[in-house]
């Protein structure tokens, strides 16, 4: 039996490579917008929500997800796009920066796509809520959205309301 030094697996290797990052895609006014899932937490199903009287436009109600009380908004205007018809309420991606949390309202979930390749934006973001535009892997493209500045931009309504915090 000889001391030689055992070869590497070639499996490890891609052990030592960093993580894919990935997005989640989903349908906001009838177009593809992305979010990295590092700042997605879930998709809830939308079971009841709760008004809040005298609440900012965007915020629908909120909701009780697991104890705790959730945000509920709609995001759509914030990004340009039209809010579609009635019985779209039924699900919402819960969007985290820290300690803050809401739901906004979605369309549906088309899936998840790797995070790799973004690009500017084809035409300028006046929202300055877009980071760029990615293709999925089928060639698909969704807007990325910076989650933190959404969840910025749907809470300066509601700091102003209450005299900001």
């Amino acid at each position: 039996m000889s001391a030689e030094t055992p070869r590497p697996d070639p499996a490890l290797p891609d052990l030592e490579r960093a993580p894919v990052r990935r997005a989640c895609v989903v349908l906001l006014g009838g177009r593809p917008f992305a979010v990295d899932v590092a700042d997605a937490r879930e998709v809830v199903v939308l079971d009841t929500t709760t008004p809040v009287p005298g609440a900012p436009a965007p915020v629908i109600g909120v909701m009780n997800l697991r104890g705790s009380v959730l945000p509920v908004v709609e995001a759509r205007p914030l990004l340009g796009v039209p809010v579609r018809g009635g019985g779209e309420r039924g699900r919402a991606l819960v969007l985290a920066d820290g300690d803050r949390r809401a739901a906004i309202l979605i369309e549906r979930v088309l899936g998840l796509t790797v995070l790799d390749d973004v690009r500017p934006l084809a035409a300028a973001d006046e929202t300055g809520l877009a980071v760029g535009e990615l293709t999925g892997e089928a060639g698909d493209r969704a807007t990325l959205l910076d989650a933190r500045a959404v969840l910025a931009a749907l809470r300066r309504p509601w700091d102003s309301a209450s005299g900001g915090s």
